[in-house]
């Protein structure tokens, strides 16, 4: 893979002016961000709204996010973009893209551009408001989409225009969504889109990590068509079936998620099995249950 080197430069001296003028308590809540503001934490947050709450604001979410997971991670690879701790000798890496690794090992690290926190930012902050509408809680998330861009440029891994991309990437794909969403006939069209671009995308782009993208956006699209074809669950009718689910919920992600992958191990092929099984089994196998767990039920 050839990689590349490109920057402007008011993105050096801007990474280089945070990182000695910020105060260290603000570096280290980039860092509690960068812990944060993860694939498997918003997945669970989504997961949550989905099963035990809104179950169409969920599947906005998770759909939105996997689609944008997918672009980012394309980009990602195909323009191997290096980091700027790695090619500018002032920048510090203060915080890994995967702590504990070799910060300069970028098939564990990811290359630079787009950002996918940036990306996950947008879709945890806009996805909702945009999708209700509801202006005022926009200008909101854009706050929050700021910190966490801001908290990635601060940390050394990622150029300003890096997480602009990612936060444009996710933006229009949810700009996206909000307009087709609504129109129920036309889902089960978004689902198999989604499916058939993301493995399309494998012929140009066979690197394992866009290929767990592919797996995340198989068992979310795959298990939203089965929902809605055999499942069809309704949204919680108390705040106790909310709360039963929700723990239910946080049991199985912690078994399939955390648990398991332990025991099992690391290894590419684990990690596609866990993106597209466990995620189909926690969309669609586990809302066969609520007839028996909701009072109402």
């Amino acid at each position: 893979m050839i990689e590349s080197v490109f920057y402007f430069p008011w993105e050096v001296y801007l990474i280089i002016f945070m990182q000695s003028s910020f105060p260290d308590f603000v570096m280290r809540f980039f860092e509690i961000i960068a812990d944060v503001v993860t694939k498997n934490v918003l997945a669970f947050i989504f997961i949550s709204v989905y099963l035990a709450y809104n179950k169409d604001w969920g599947k906005f979410t998770l759909l939105s996010l996997a689609s944008a997971g997918v672009c980012c991670e394309f980009i990602k690879v195909s323009v191997a973009r290096l980091r700027p701790y790695a090619v500018v000798d002032k920048i510090k890496c203060i915080h890994p893209n995967v702590a504990g690794q070799n910060p300069f090992d970028f098939k564990i690290q990811g290359y630079s551009l787009p950002s996918g926190h940036s990306m996950m930012a947008t879709n945890l902050f806009l996805a909702i408001p945009i999708y209700l509408r509801k202006i005022p809680y926009v200008a909101i998330g854009l706050i929050g989409v700021f910190i966490v861009a801001l908290s990635r440029v601060g940390l050394g891994v990622h150029f300003p225009t890096d997480t602009i991309v990612g936060f444009i990437i996710a933006l229009v794909i949810i700009l996206i969504l909000s307009r087709i969403y609504d129109r129920k006939e036309y889902r089960i069209y978004i689902y198999l889109g989604i499916i058939a671009l993301s493995l399309v995308g494998i012929i140009f782009c066979p690197a394992i990590s866009y290929i767990k993208y592919v797996a995340l956006a198989l068992g979310i699209s795959l298990g939203f068509l089965v929902e809605e074809k055999y499942v069809n669950f309704e949204n919680p009718k108390s705040r106790r079936d909310s709360i039963v689910r929700l723990a239910g919920a946080l049991i199985l992600f912690a078994l399939l998620f955390v648990l398991i992958p332990k025991l099992a191990g690391r290894s590419d092929l684990f990690d596609c099995i866990k993106y597209s099984l466990f995620t189909f089994i926690i969309l669609a196998i586990y809302p066969l249950t609520f007839n028996k767990i909701d009072r109402d039920g």
